[in-house]
């Protein structure tokens, strides 16, 4: 964690990214306690409303706001640059969070007008989000893989933003042009592909050596990742929306940067100097086993060999449930220790007692949030590929399950920030972070 240190007196206040971080756990949670309330849903079609809520409560509410939160403390670390405006992201935040409460409920309720209203409210909120990012990255003057792809990832969610609130209005005047599911589909894959796709791998790049204490990663996968999102994510958003010969060989560019993503991270866990793996580097690695079978789902799709509603809903699960959200919960296990131990105890440091990183945390919580959600992603995406409602309820159980475990864990972090919660000791033999 040396180099987030040396990054800290670019980063804004702890409890900025916090509060993002926090409610994105909180929608974690109820998206995980609704997949076996609505698992007769489930084993239907997947476009139901209130497997829509669920969509954007997963999209939305965890990883978007995960994501956002996280940016505005690695951004200053990864690339040494200032936030431009901490009250516009404070701002910024509760009109999201407004937002997408009145989206998941409108969708919930099939309520179109709320709907675009909510849409709007989410539409500025990323917006502001946009230009505090454009800002902040202004003067960049080294445009390494991690500011290229973020850059992408950020016009990526703009772009997004922009179709559904289309899609949204659409709901009330029917102007946009084409059949419904192959428009939807492209909505989904420019969220996937071009928002959180080029996000996860761009930062990986520079905040996974520093985990692992590996060295940085570069040759030809760095190429290959930028060039295979750059032109196949519009390649596949393009065949989708009405020119299907684009679709397979987006989705093989895709599928190539993918496979040299894998190729770096299986580089750095290969030549890491950090010989034990915590429990969020364990979440970071198995997230990524996951895009293995992601990409592979995708391809069949891509291929025809994959069809129907069924294997699209397997799909999901294993990009969003587990590449994606694996990859975040381990990504907050090492970053919000950090927040509280740089909140609280810092100030304290060198002059008293302070406890390490790993001590603010509950590995029994962790190690039980890793078997749970890891397992319960994995049941999930087969029950769905065979529609069965009573294993998707038990799946989703697990799942929740999961989630509480790995809330719980975070909790623990957080009690720090109480008084009554504050360690001010270390005690003999402690790990260290």
């Amino acid at each position: 964690m040396t180099g987030a240190v040396a990054g800290t007196a670019k980063a804004p206040s702890p409890t900025l990214p916090l509060s993002y971080l926090v409610t994105a756990i909180a929608a974690f949670v109820l998206a995980c306690a609704a997949v076996p309330a609505l698992a007769p849903e489930l084993a239907g079609h997947y476009y139901h409303p209130r497997l829509t809520a669920l969509a954007h409560t997963v999209t939305l509410g965890w990883i978007t706001l995960s994501i956002m939160g996280a940016s505005y403390q690695l951004i200053p670390i990864v690339l040494q640059r200032h936030v431009w405006s901490e009250r516009l992201a404070r701002w910024q935040f509760w009109i999201l969070a407004v937002g997408i409460a009145g989206m998941v409920a409108h969708f919930y309720i099939g309520r179109w007008p709320g709907l675009l209203m909510a849409a709007v409210m989410v539409g500025a909120g990323a917006a502001m989000h946009l230009v505090n990012v454009a800002l902040t990255l202004r003067g960049v003057e080294r445009w390494n893989i991690t500011a290229r792809l973020i850059t992408m990832a950020f016009t990526g969610l703009g772009l997004t933003i922009l179709f559904g609130l289309l899609l949204a209005a659409d709901r009330l005047w029917k102007f946009v042009p084409g059949d419904f599911f192959p428009t939807l589909h492209a909505h989904f894959h420019l969220a996937l592909l071009g928002w959180v796709a080029p996000m996860v791998i761009g930062v990986a790049a520079r905040v996974y050596p520093m985990f692992l204490l590996a060295p940085e990663p570069s040759g030809w996968p760095e190429r290959v990742q930028f060039w295979g999102l750059a032109l196949g994510v519009p390649a596949v958003v393009t065949g989708l929306l009405g020119v299907p010969a684009l679709v397979v060989p987006g989705a093989i560019a895709v599928a190539a940067a993918a496979a040299a993503h894998l190729t770096w991270v299986s580089r750095m866990a290969r030549d890491r100097k950090r010989p034990a793996l915590d429990w969020g580097l364990r979440f970071v690695l198995t997230g990524s086993a996951f895009l293995i079978a992601a990409g592979t789902a995708g391809l069949g799709l891509a291929f025809d060999l994959l069809s129907g509603p069924r294997a699209a809903l397997a799909y999901a699960v294993l990009a969003l449930g587990g590449w994606v959200s694996l990859t975040i919960v381990g990504m907050m296990l090492k970053i919000i220790p950090f927040l509280v131990w740089y909140r609280i105890y810092s100030p304290q440091a060198g002059r008293a007692p302070v406890p390490t990183l790993a001590q603010l945390g509950w590995p029994a919580a962790e190690r039980l949030a890793f078997a749970l959600l890891t397992g319960g992603v994995a049941a999930l995406a087969a029950a769905l590929a065979v529609g069965h409602a009573r294993l998707i309820g038990a799946a989703g159980v697990i799942l929740a399950a999961g989630a509480v475990c790995f809330a719980a864990a975070v909790a623990r972090v957080l009690h720090h920030m109480a008084p009554c919660g504050r360690r001010p000791a270390v005690t003999a033999g402690a790990r260290t972070a």
